[in-house]
Formats: structure tokens, C-alpha cells, sequence
């Protein structure tokens, strides 16, 4: 068994002309869609290699980032160093990069075109980076239509009207969630233009959202994948039974599509969840999804207002300031959120 690197090395001389694109090259560009590419291009519409934008983002970027280990925004750019050495991926041009962050909007919002050869786009949607803000956007999603749910729709809708490209559309975490409602929500001629939507460990949606025709008229296209104890795949309500795949790592660092295994250029599928990812999800059932819409928007904003207090931006911020666990601070936040005003 092994993973997209090794996969890249096996696969890096085989061109898409040979080999089309298939499930694990939709795992190595949401990969790289984490690196951070801002100052790369002069302009949306710019075209750069992947050959030079790893040039450029390790001569000017990189040397200057701190990562968390185990992380997808640290494995991003040692992937995207060894796409750019290949044949198969070195010429992919990128194009319509964006990256936006707005804390008084509770908005984090990054996505990128690949255009690959044969008149094929695969639009990627970042998933949450390591921004405080990232994440409180992500506890939104329970309740109600997010800022980054309506710029996804407005990107693909922008991007695709004046192109003739087949597209692929993709993410992972909150990527994944972004992928699927873009498809849903935009354009129909674009829609219809769609030949697959890739989640990777992305949560589902809302009943309400999840249960509509949109949603349900895209699902012969959704392709899910999730690992054997994943977490952010189960939050909320699937809309399509998702593949399990077999990964490196165990428990939360499973979300890193990094870790995921490969067997050639297939993944390697386990029966189902696990039993601990299964007891989550019933967990979740029975207290959070409970609460009300009110409830749950309390207790986000109690809960960030905690994090946000120790002046921390990002995760890894946080985890330097010595608060001790996302657990602990859960509780307090919750206990502020019972008391009596």
C-alpha cells in the first residue's frame, strides 16, 4: 500500500493523454489546493505552470510558513514539490486563484482551476486552513447558508461562463462540502458541463438543504470518500453513501488525505467506519443535533470568543498560547453559555 506521493513517483512519467484522470488524481490536486499561492499571480486570470509556481513558492513562500505536523498544509507543499518534477503533472496550468479571509464576515474562501489537457477543468475549493476563522465558518454550517457556500457558487458560476471546458469539480473537508453545493446551486448549462463532484471528507449538510431537488439531482455525480474514522465526513447529513478508505495514521489525523492508502491507482477501501467514528456519530445524533439553530449559534459564538480572547489567529497560534484542549475550552464555553445573564 501507499499514498499520493508514492502514487506521484509511480505515476509521475504516465502523461493524461496515456491514463486519464482518475480518483487519486482528484486527491493530489485537493491536496495542493492548501498551498498558499497568494503574490504568485498579477492577476486572476494569469496562467502559471505547476513547475513554476513551486519554483516560485519555495524561493519566495515557503522558507517563511510554519506548519503544524501532520497536517494537509504541510504535506500540500511537499506534494506540490513532487507533482512538479513529473511529466504527468508539471504542465497543468493554474488559473483563477482566490483566496479570501474576512473575520467580521466569518469568512474563509479559497479555490483555484486546473486545466487539464483535453479541454478539461478540475476546479478545487480549499478546504479549512489553519485560521481560527476558518473553523468558526465550519461550526456555521449547522446552521445556516454560509458566506463561502454563496462565493463558491458566485466562483464556479464566474469562471466557467466564458470557457468551453469540461469540469471537475472537487475539495476536501470543507472543500468537499463547497464542491457539492456549488454544482447544486449554479447555472444549469454549467451544471450539466459537471462530469463528477469529488468530496473528500467533507461534511454533509443541513436535512433541510440535503433532502432539496437541487442537492438530489446531483448525487449520480457526487463521488464521497471518507476514512475509516473520519469525523468531519459524518457531521450532519450525507447525501450519498460515501467509499472508506484505509489510512496510514489513526483517529482525527486520518482527515489528511495524505495518510490516505493506495493500491496502484485505486484506493483501498475498508468495509466501513469504525466503531469509534460510529460512536460519534450516534453521539452527535443525540446531543448537538438536538440543539436548537439559536442554541448552536450561542454556543459558537461563546466558544470562539474564548479562543479569539487569547489574540490567537490561527491553530497553531492557539495550541502555542498553553490553553490545554479543544475539549476543556468546549466545556467552558458551554458552561458560559448555561449561566444566567
Amino acid at each position: 500500500m501507499g499514498t499520493i506521493l508514492d502514487y506521484i513517483k509511480w505515476r509521475g512519467d504516465i502523461s493524461f493523454s496515456k491514463d486519464g484522470f482518475n480518483v487519486v488524481d482528484n486527491l493530489v490536486l485537493s491536496c495542493i489546493s492548501y498551498v498558499e499561492m497568494d503574490g504568485l499571480f498579477s492577476n486572476a486570470t494569469e496562467e502559471k505552470t505547476l513547475k513554476e509556481i513551486s519554483d516560485q513558492y519555495f524561493a519566495k513562500v515557503y522558507k517563511n510558513k510554519k506548519f503544524r505536523d501532520g497536517s494537509i498544509l504541510k504535506d500540500a507543499p511537499i506534494t506540490l514539490k513532487a507533482m512538479a518534477k513529473t511529466v504527468r503533472y508539471k504542465n497543468i496550468k493554474v488559473r483563477n486563484y482566490v483566496s479570501k479571509t474576512d473575520v467580521k464576515k466569518t469568512l474563509q474562501f479559497a479555490a483555484m482551476e486546473f486545466l487539464l489537457p483535453g479541454g478539461i477543468s478540475y476546479v478545487a475549493y480549499r478546504g479549512t486552513d489553519d485560521s481560527i476563522v476558518g473553523w468558526k465558518e465550519d461550526f456555521k454550517l449547522a446552521i445556516s447558508e454560509v458566506q463561502a457556500e454563496k462565493e463558491a457558487v458566485h466562483y464556479l458560476n464566474r469562471i466557467a461562463k466564458d470557457t468551453e471546458q469540461k469540469l471537475i469539480v472537487g475539495g476536501h473537508s470543507k472543500g468537499g462540502h463547497l464542491a457539492v453545493y456549488a454544482v447544486a446551486k449554479c447555472g444549469l448549462p454549467i451544471r450539466n458541463r459537471v462530469t463528477k463532484v469529488y468530496s473528500n471528507d467533507g461534511p454533509g449538510f443541513m436535512k433541510k438543504v440535503a433532502e432539496s431537488k437541487d442537492l438530489k439531482d446531483i448525487v449520480p455525480k457526487v463521488v464521497s470518500i471518507v476514512p475509516e474514522d473520519t469525523v468531519v465526513g459524518l457531521l450532519m447529513e450525507p447525501i450519498c453513501q460515501p467509499t472508506v478508505v484505509k489510512s496510514t495514521v489513526a483517529g482525527l489525523a486520518q482527515h489528511n488525505i495524505a495518510t490516505w492508502c493506495l493500491e496502484g491507482k485505486k484506493l483501498t477501501p475498508v468495509k466501513e467506519i469504525s466503531k469509534t467514528a460510529m460512536l460519534l456519530d450516534a453521539t452527535l445524533k443525540e446531543n448537538v443535533y438536538k440543539m436548537s439553530d439559536k442554541e448552536i449559534d450561542e454556543f459558537v459564538e461563546k466558544l470562539f470568543a474564548i479562543f479569539e480572547a487569547t489574540g490567537a489567529l490561527t491553530l497553531t497560534e492557539l495550541k502555542n498560547s498553553g490553553l490545554k484542549g479543544l475539549q476543556a475550552l468546549s466545556k467552558k464555553a458551554l458552561e458560559t453559555l448555561n449561566k444566567k445573564d
